[in-house]
């Protein structure tokens, strides 16, 4: 029911007793029928006179209240229109105000997610900032890498986040009130190497944007390819210089000697053994890293004890030479599906690192079996062991845990590292298990033949 005011309540009770004090005036006296329709008259006018003024207030109430859900954000689907007059035309021009402000709103709306979409996609992480330091906003990235939770928006940076090198950026900014960036690192379990920049905001209110590039993994990639050249460049310094050496002494004292000219020149033949093997080595791990280098491969299908059979015929020799025992064990129903020659390689530098690290009298085993939705290669010996302080990365290039007899039994430093990026190239993984003083056990694990789902593949 609708609520009328106070006033017009007074006027249709005043109203009220005009009609009656007239009906009683014109029963007393006793007069003429015309008083009391006169008096009627006057109290009908004086109820129309009520009514208006009831319903022009009830139109301006309902008025107020759509103003006042626009003025607060909130766009009511319809509200009940008065029926004529004023009110009706205010009423109209209030409709298409709301129906454009809803238009305008649905546009921001798309607009704002359209950014927020592009502001998440970069890959950047982005936080602005006013003038005091506080946060008035961060995207996602930002929030992960700076460890951003809960209601954040309006404190302060330094509040939310402990990171000296990048309250200190943002200071000098600040200050500065021009573009800056640099190189800082962010301090947590992992610390991270991100390249930052502050642009000043415009308006009167200012403020900074802090952009955040996670630049970590650059960083280490390039600190490998660092490595990588220096390592590269001292393995072949030593034999080239060796067969260098080699070559200026013999022409220096002739060759009159055949006993002396032999020696220098199986060692000359030892060295350019090694440079080659060397350079064979770096050309399959330049092959096997590239991106399209699983799809270059040649895959069939065939029984893994042949593989096996295969290199323990290879090695047999050597590890007969050390007095080492060399042993298969393998179903013939194990099958699957790989590049032949780049496994028998794999298995081969596993196998022959055994036997070399293997005390005389010792064994190595190479086992192949099925576990779980993999096929496992294990190759153990009952050699010295490796460290656990080695085991994280002894799968890199040119990593050697006992670097002077590496190199005295002739190993390049690529052999583990070609290992794992074969099974890489295979959809597969290795791992190695070892303490020092109890032998070790790597094992390369590669999808099963008749499987459907490859297994997860690590990045290189």
């Amino acid at each position: 029911m609708t609520n009328v005011p106070t006033s017009a309540l007074r006027m249709l009770s005043w109203a009220t007793l005009v009609v009656g004090g007239s009906m009683g005036i014109a029963a007393w006296t006793e007069v003429a029928p015309v008083g009391p329709m006169i008096a009627g008259a006057l109290a009908c006018g004086v109820v129309a006179i009520v009514v208006r003024h009831a319903i022009r207030a009830r139109d301006l109430r309902m008025i107020e209240a759509a103003l006042d859900a626009l003025a607060d954000g909130r766009l009511p689907a319809r509200f009940e229109r008065p029926e004529h007059g004023e009110a009706l035309r205010v009423s109209r021009a209030l409709g298409r105000a709301q129906r454009e402000v809803s238009t305008a709103c649905s546009r921001l709306t798309v607009a704002r997610d359209e950014v927020q979409n592009m502001l998440e996609a970069l890959g950047n992480g982005l936080v602005a900032l006013d003038r005091e330091q506080r946060i008035r906003s961060a995207n996602r990235i930002a929030e992960q890498l700076l460890g951003l939770s809960g209601d954040y928006r309006g404190r302060l940076l330094q509040e939310v986040t402990r990171q000296p090198d990048l309250s200190r950026f943002v200071s000098e900014a600040l200050a500065a009130n021009e573009h800056l960036s640099a190189e800082i690192r962010l301090d947590g379990p992992d610390p991270l190497v991100v390249q930052v920049a502050g642009h000043p905001l415009p308006g009167r209110d200012g403020g900074l944007l802090v952009v955040l590039d996670d630049i970590t993994r650059l960083k280490r990639l390039e600190s490998m390819r660092t490595d990588f050249a220096a390592n590269v460049s001292h393995e072949l310094r030593t034999p080239i210089t060796n067969i260098k050496g080699y070559v200026e002494t013999l022409q220096d004292i002739g060759y009159d000697d055949p006993q002396q000219v032999g020696r220098f020149i199986e060692i000359i033949h030892r060295n350019t053994h090694r440079l080659s093997m060397l350079v064979e080595d770096l050309l399959s791990l330049a092959s096997l890293e590239q991106v399209d280098a699983r799809t270059c491969l040649e895959f069939e299908e065939f029984e893994l004890s042949q593989t096996l059979t295969a290199v323990h015929a290879e090695l047999g020799d050597a590890a007969r030479a050390k007095q080492v025992e060399l042993s298969v064990s393998c179903a013939s129903t194990i099958r699957v599906v790989a590049n032949r020659t780049l496994l028998h390689q794999a298995v081969a530098n596993l196998v022959s690192n055994a036997i070399k690290y293997s005390p005389s009298g010792s064994r190595v085993d190479m086992v192949g079996r099925l576990g779980g939705a993999s096929i496992e290669i294990a190759v153990v010996d009952n050699g010295p062991g490796i460290p656990a302080k080695h085991l994280p990365r002894i799968f890199e290039r040119f990593y050697r845990v006992d670097k002077a007899r590496s190199r005295e039994l002739g190993g390049t430093g690529l052999g583990l590292a070609l290992v794992k990026h074969i099974a890489l190239a295979h959809g597969g993984s290795v791992d190695a298990q070892s303490a020092a003083g109890s032998g070790s056990r790597f094992t390369i694990r590669l999808p099963l033949a008749n499987s459907s789902t490859p297994m997860p593949v690590e990045a290189p």
